[in-house]
């Protein structure tokens, strides 16, 4: 990458880090100016920063790595942890129900497609691996407002400008409140034609070792394949799946 489009701060700041990630004893303010050749004022500043973030923690007069770091570095780790182990179970749930089915992961207040397995069938619809999308009109998506444990159902109303993108897709509070209740009951969701017409979607959560949710197992297909009479059939084997996945993810109920 040209030189010009790197910020010298920032390259600083990474040297920091990697310079005590290095060091398992941990380092001081001295042994850090010595090792990568930077100001004193600017690593004292660096440090300051980074202990206030939490990316760094110190312990006397030692500098280690901090629990924020630790925990962005296990949350990407368990992602891709999760779509390791899903794959296979990704695979089997498209061959018995014969649809797409996908795997979704929270990103903030939205939810991100992490994988898809596609059915044969000529007449599907899916969506690309990385793609975004809003929590409300999803099935997924309404797992994670049911399961979330970063902000409440009103601070997702307030923050977010809801789009009514079919006739059925529910921007209203109270009905939405109604719609988790009857989530946590049945332990799936339905996304019945509210983001895209004539596409009909059903998705169970994906549980961890401490019971939260990090993910989300469905089926995405046009209601000619997915009618209503086959939602019984399928959210079972949906929820079946999904139970498994968490099971191999160190979930215990």
């Amino acid at each position: 990458m040209a030189t010009s489009y790197t910020i010298p701060v920032l390259e600083k700041t990474f040297s920091v880090i990697k310079c005590i990630s290095e060091h398992d004893d941990g380092l001081t303010l001295s042994d850090i100016v010595k090792k990568i050749e930077v100001p004193k004022s600017t690593v004292f500043k660096i440090l300051h920063t980074l202990e206030k973030e939490l990316i760094l923690e110190k312990k006397s007069d030692k500098y280690f790595l901090g629990s924020m770091l630790i925990h962005y570095g296990l949350h990407t780790l368990s992602q891709r942890d999760l779509k390791g182990v899903a794959r296979p179970f990704l695979s089997s749930l498209m061959e018995e129900t014969g649809e797409t089915a996908h795997l979704a992961v929270p990103v903030g207040m939205q939810t991100m497609i992490l994988d898809v397995v596609l059915t044969t069938h000529p007449i599907r619809f899916s969506s690309p691996v990385g793609s975004l999308f809003p929590l409300h009109c999803t099935s997924h998506g309404k797992l994670f407002l049911t399961y979330n444990n970063e902000f409440s159902l009103e601070e997702y109303f307030q923050a977010n400008t809801l789009i009514k993108r079919t006739e059925n897709t529910i921007i209203d509070l109270e009905a939405m409140q109604k719609e988790i209740e009857t989530i946590r009951n049945q332990g799936y969701s339905m996304d019945e034609v509210e983001f895209v017409d004539d596409i009909r979607c059903c998705a169970a959560p994906i549980m961890d070792n401490k019971g939260s949710c990090i993910g989300a197992i469905g089926i995405t297909s046009t209601i000619i394949t997915f009618g209503k009479e086959r939602i019984g059939e399928i959210s079972k084997k949906v929820k079946d799946i999904a139970l498994n996945i968490s099971t191999e993810m160190g979930y215990r109920g």
